[in-house]
């Protein structure tokens, strides 16, 4: 069968018409993974960076739920260069910092006005993950300012963090 010019121009005016209208809810997708969501953040590439160097990219992309509170590359950039070289290039290191800001179930830190200001939850390196507030009345984990909550992918979420909290 062959296609006269105008009926071209009206499967393919069609065709676009579709994707425009489907386009918004694939932009609006979730990414699958924490992992995939850390790195699709432009201030997350050192915290991305350790998940690699500890090996964890499987555990990150795995079925969840898990929330991660990832410290900013603005709070890696805030430790001494020499401490923050040494961690970097230690997979022991990044991987007990990682585990031990992860937690392996739902932890939603802000639901409309409610959030968590207080407690714990057990970190997947066996440790507490300490919640609570600052001065200023801002959520805090491990007495470390939280930046940014709830960044959600299909398997858990994200937090980002103001520092790297001592481990």
């Amino acid at each position: 069968m062959r296609l006269s010019t105008a009926s071209a121009r009206r499967a393919i005016a069609g065709c676009l018409l579709a994707f425009t209208l489907a386009a918004p809810s694939v932009a609006g997708a979730q990414p699958a993974s924490v992992l995939d969501l850390a790195s699709q953040q432009k201030n997350l590439t050192t915290f991305v960076a350790a998940v690699h160097t500890a090996g964890l990219d499987d555990m990150l992309k795995a079925s969840g739920p898990v929330t991660i509170f990832a410290p900013t590359d603005e709070a890696f950039a805030k430790m001494p260069a020499s401490d923050r070289a040494a961690l970097l290039a230690s997979p022991e290191r990044c991987k007990a910092l990682i585990l031990g800001l992860m937690i392996k179930e739902a932890v939603i830190m802000r639901d409309g006005d409610t959030t968590v200001a207080s407690g714990f939850a057990d970190s997947a390196a066996g440790g507490r993950v300490n919640f609570g507030t600052d001065g200023d009345g801002g959520q805090t984990v491990n007495g470390v300012h939280l930046v940014r909550s709830d960044l959600r992918a299909d398997n858990g979420t994200i937090n980002t963090l103001a520092a790297v909290p001592v481990t």
